[in-house]
């Protein structure tokens, strides 16, 4: 399309170029185009040679009246499942489906909301309106009794939850709800005792916690160190309490290969180095007090690097 000789006539998808042309403060030429809906503007040049615009807009909005017009009954878009047909009238016309929520809800919604993507919950997600009623549901370890009359400080309702350790606690609805807090706080507890209970505990780094291959119980991609995050597979690595980004892949098992590339150079030296450190600390403890361990971390162009002292 870059050769088309752009002139009184000529025919861009919809548009018809018209005998009307001006510059624009930058000195770049605009046509006077009519498209075929009967709709006439002028259009930049150089997006009619390089395909930029090919009509007013009316194909995209014929499309959308398309899928707008398509029965939409029994269709799932993100937590709403569309039931029927409204029938109760909306003062700016269009076709308006009653849905029903994940959450249990009902609400009418504009059929070009649900077709774009613009609208795929009642509203519960983001804790507007109406409270959403989660009394005596369970959130791992915390189980919701009743809404406090206040909010915090981002809107969201607080809950008052009993924690299966016995202790009750506070906790807004977004928290609770998406999984941001799952205990009264005891299960962080519980890890840093368990922490402090591994054999071998250097420099912040367990040995016996770089060594297991136990996947999380929260984990759901079945590789250590891979998240799904927003439909592509995100990779990285906890060392010395310090998390290192590894990149984000479109493959499960491109981000799995980069954790497992990370821990040969992390895990797997940091061990290697403690094998051999460990039997020159038995033979000479006066060494070992004189030369406790240092370690380091570096990353260039994505690549890590371990250094660690002293020099064995």
């Amino acid at each position: 399309m870059d050769n088309v000789n752009i002139s009184p006539g000529t025919v861009v998808g919809r548009w018809t170029v018209l005998d009307a042309c001006e510059k624009t403060d930058r000195g770049e030429k605009k046509w006077l185009c009519r498209c075929e809906c009967g709709t006439e503007r002028y259009v930049l040049e150089r997006s009619l040679r390089h395909g930029g615009s090919l009509s007013c807009g009316c194909v995209r909005e014929e499309a959308l009246r398309d899928k707008i017009a398509y029965d939409l009954s029994g269709k799932q878009f993100g937590e709403l499942q569309v039931l029927e047909r409204a029938e109760r009238s909306h003062t700016n016309g269009g076709i308006w489906w009653e849905c029903r929520c994940s959450c249990g809800n009902t609400c009418d919604v504009p059929a070009s909301l649900l077709v774009t993507g613009r609208k795929t919950h009642c509203g519960c997600k983001t804790d507007r309106g109406r409270p959403v009623d989660i009394s005596g549901q369970r959130f791992y370890r915390l189980t919701a009794l009743y809404m406090r009359p206040a909010r915090d400080k981002k809107g969201s309702v607080i809950w008052h939850c009993k924690c299966d350790c016995g202790n009750e606690t506070d906790v807004p609805y977004n928290n609770l709800v998406f999984g941001n807090m799952k205990s009264c706080g005891c299960q962080k507890k519980e890890h840093d005792k368990e922490l402090k209970n591994f054999l071998i505990h250097v420099g912040g780094t367990s040995i016996d916690a770089i060594k297991s291959k136990k996947l999380p119980s929260d984990n759901t991609t079945g590789y250590k160190g891979v998240y799904l995050i927003k439909g592509k597979y995100v990779a990285k690595i906890v060392f010395q309490k310090k998390a290192y980004y590894l990149g984000a892949y479109k493959k499960i098992d491109e981000a799995a290969e980069a954790r497992k590339k990370a821990e040969a150079v992390l895990f797997d030296g940091f061990a290697a180095y403690y094998e051999e450190y460990r039997k020159l600390a038995d033979r000479n403890p006066e060494w070992q007090q004189a030369n406790p361990i240092q370690i380091h971390v570096t990353k260039s162009d994505g690549e890590l690097a371990l250094e660690i002292r002293p020099v064995l």
